[in-house]
Order: C-alpha cells, then sequence, then structure tokens
C-alpha cells in the first residue's frame, strides 16, 4: 500500500491548546510528585507484597527529534479513547486501569485504557490497551482490528527517580524505545522503511495508585 505524504502544519493544533494542555499535564506531575514525596517511607512487609494496582496515569512525552521526523514524513499521532493529548504538544497521558505490583522488587504489571492512533495518508493504525511488563521491560499493546498483542516500547533506565511508597509507585523519566517487532509492523503498515528498533520514542512517567 501506499502512504501520501502530508505537511506538518497540517497536523499543528492551536497554541493555545498546547498551552493547556501542558498546564494539565504539568499540574497532574506535580500533584502526584507532591503525594509520591510526601508519603512516609513503606514498611518492609508492605514492600515485599503483591499489591494491587487502582489507578493513576502514565504520562508519555515524546523525544522531540523523533516527533520532528514524523511530522515531516507526514506521519500524525493522536490520542484515542480515555487518553489524553497531545493539543500541539508531544505528551500523551493514558489512564491506568488495574495491574498487581511488587514494590520490592519492581516486578509485575500496569494496565491502562486508551491508546494511540498512528496515521498518515488514508492509512491508520491503532494499537491500544497497554500493559507495562515491569518484569520483561517492555511495554505491549493490543493492535486494533487483529486479535494480536506486541510488544510496542522497550523500556530503559529511569533517569528521574523511584519512589515506592503506601499507595503510591512512582517511576519518573523512563527512557522508551521502539522494539524491533513495532518496528517491522509500522514499516509494514505503512509502507515505509521511517520505523527501526530502537528509535527513541521519548520518556514516560508513570504515576500508579496502589493497594498498599
Amino acid at each position: 500500500m501506499r502512504t501520501t505524504t502530508m505537511s506538518a502544519s497540517g497536523w499543528r493544533q492551536t497554541r493555545r491548546s498546547a498551552l493547556a494542555w501542558t498546564a494539565l499535564a504539568g499540574a497532574l506531575a506535580a500533584a502526584l510528585l507532591a503525594l509520591a514525596l510526601s508519603a512516609p517511607p513503606a514498611q518492609s512487609a508492605e514492600r515485599s507484597a503483591t499489591t494491587p494496582v487502582t489507578g493513576g496515569y502514565t504520562l508519555l512525552k515524546l523525544d522531540a527529534g523523533t516527533a520532528a521526523v514524523l511530522a515531516d514524513a507526514g506521519v500524525r499521532i493522536g490520542a484515542t479513547g480515555p487518553a489524553i493529548g497531545p493539543a500541539g504538544s508531544t505528551t500523551f497521558a493514558f489512564p491506568i486501569v488495574g495491574g498487581e505490583v511488587n514494590k520490592k522488587q519492581f516486578s509485575g504489571r500496569i494496565v491502562h485504557s486508551g491508546g494511540l492512533a498512528i496515521t498518515a495518508g488514508n492509512t491508520k493504525l491503532v494499537v491500544k490497551r497497554f500493559v507495562i511488563d515491569l518484569d520483561r521491560g517492555v511495554l505491549t499493546a493490543k493492535v486494533a482490528g487483529a486479535d494480536v498483542r506486541i510488544p510496542l516500547l522497550r523500556l530503559g533506565a529511569v533517569t528521574g527517580g523511584v519512589q515506592a511508597s503506601p499507595g503510591l509507585l512512582l517511576l519518573e523519566d523512563v527512557n522508551v524505545r521502539l522494539t524491533a517487532t513495532a518496528a517491522q509492523a509500522l514499516n509494514q503498515t505503512f509502507n515505509t522503511d521511517l520505523f527501526e528498533a530502537g528509535l527513541p520514542i521519548g520518556k514516560a512517567t508513570v504515576f500508579a495508585r496502589t493497594g498498599l
């Protein structure tokens, strides 16, 4: 299939929307970070237990260079379902809806709702229902219209810090890169060689509310 190239300006949102989203994301991050820093230290018994994940958000800030290349190539990335963004910025927010984690071992799964719609020309690929697999260090996604779940992003170093407190797990500024599987699927879908394994996607920050 062929992909029609579109100008990057066709996908830019208004500056007013960009500022509004930036303020929203900043307020969310500041509020949850304040909660994390004010929470008392976890007891060893609490930290060793697997606890349910009850809510929160994962923020994904796209790498500026990658975002510019995709925009120049006519590739648009938008939020779907209950996900938020980007409204002219490069940050998305995905609601956390479930899972379970072990805060001592930093293992387990964090389940999200919403997703991303990747569009170029008349072709669209939707990936949704993200699951962060802390054991494998990947974020997997369900491909809309197909009964398949793929490893979408490889989780790298946490560069902004980790907080494991009663009621909260915070992973700040996790480096994320495109997996080989996802790169192959995107190139086949859009008939291009634009995507490659290890492509820097940006940084993710996870604010997960937990049962303990």
